[in-house]
């Protein structure tokens, strides 16, 4: 420790030299006392600054990193570590730990002070990337995963243009006949009847398209509240199939229920019967001759309801895609019988929205589609 004395001495000089006086001459051991004063502070700065630029990295949502000048991660977040084989990537060049040449080579025009922004696919998901050259020579890398974004977007654009050809077809028809209509058929009883019924028919499909398309908005928004509560299968099937009475004894169609008086599930009752009469109009249509049957099985803490038609089958490659919005087997026959394309759509979302599960089987013998509901 230093003396009192020449301290003392240093600091009057110090006075004096501030005061105009002469230059201070403080003395070996005071200028060791600032010089180590100093280093001590580098020390301390140096020890702060990677905890300082962890808790900045760790802080933004996006995989981030810093990439030194040599081309490798010094730092980076948790986010981003994940992408490195080992779960961490600092000491590791971003080539080795996304396998992506895009994104090396953006890196390396980063440290050559160029800005980069680009969308490249890394480790079979979507990411934007930004890389901003900082000060120092380093780089900054920000990855934010836009994957279900992208996807997202592009079920948005089907949809519109799915819709958009679906409406195209009933307007143009109505638009036809009433043009028929007003260039002179009007006067003709007989033809002018025919064009009102096909203005009808269109009209009645541009309706059930309509709900049909806020009925599923409805679903996926989740501005359908579900009530669940004990419901009787039995009774309802019974009801369901009653509205269909006529129109599958025009085709000479057998309706049946085979659901067991115990078949009781948590649901939302308007909800299922919906579900039902969309699988039970599906049924009927699409069946030639035979019969269509509403059973209920137990199958452990659930009951899976199931409609099965004698009908001609569907091709296995079309199963998988039989829930999705607007997917037909047969485009031009589901048009022809008033199909919408949202039906089966509608049931799945009705379905899973009741905590249960849908699906499919079909072969030579007609098809079964059966909905999995836990059992009250």
């Amino acid at each position: 420790m230093l003396s009192r004395s020449p301290l003392a001495a240093a600091i009057r000089a110090l006075r004096a030299e501030l005061s105009g006086g002469p230059p201070a001459d403080l003395g070996r051991d005071v200028r060791e006392l600032e010089e180590l004063l100093a280093e001590r502070e580098r020390r301390r700065f140096s020890a702060l600054r990677v905890p300082a630029e962890q808790e900045l990295l760790a802080a933004l949502p996006d995989a981030a990193a810093l990439i030194s000048r040599d081309g490798w991660v010094r730092a980076s977040n948790a986010a981003f570590d994940t992408l490195a084989a080992s779960g961490r990537a600092a000491g590791l060049t971003p080539l080795e730990i996304t396998r992506s040449a895009e994104l090396s080579e953006a890196v390396k025009r980063a440290l050559e002070g160029t800005a980069r922004r680009l969308e490249l696919p890394i480790q079979r998901r979507t990411y934007l990337a930004a890389l901003s050259p900082l000060l120092r020579g380093e780089v900054l890398v920000l990855l934010r995963d836009v994957t279900d974004a992208r996807r997202a977007e592009a079920t948005r654009r089907d949809f519109v243009a799915n819709a958009s050809h679906e409406l195209r077809t009933p307007i143009a028809a109505i638009r036809a006949a009433a043009e028929t209509l007003l260039s002179g058929a009007v006067e003709d009883p007989a033809a002018g009847r025919a064009f009102v019924e096909i203005v009808a028919r269109h009209a009645e499909r541009l309706s059930r398209l309509t709900q049909d398309l806020l009925d599923l908005s409805r679903i996926e928004s989740r501005q359908w509240t579900f009530e669940l509560a004990p419901v009787g299968v039995g009774a309802l099937a019974r009801q369901v199939l009653e509205l269909f009475a006529s129109a599958a004894r025009a085709k000479g169609l057998a309706l049946r229920a085979e659901v067991p008086a115990g078949a009781v599930v948590r649901a939302d009752g308007r909800a299922l019967e919906q579900v039902l009469v969309n699988l039970v109009d599906n049924a009927v249509k699409y069946t030639a001759a035979g019969s269509v049957t509403v059973s209920a099985a137990r199958d452990g803490d659930a009951w899976v309801v199931s409609v099965a038609d004698t009908g001609p089958g569907i091709e296995r490659h079309h199963l998988p895609r039989l829930f999705e919005r607007f997917y037909r087997v047969d485009s031009g026959r589901s048009r022809d019988q008033g199909g919408t394309g949202l039906g089966l759509a509608i049931v799945k979302h009705l379905v899973q929205g009741m905590g249960g599960e849908v699906g499919v089987e079909s072969g030579a013998g007609g098809t079964r589609l059966w909905a999995r509901l836990p059992a009250a």
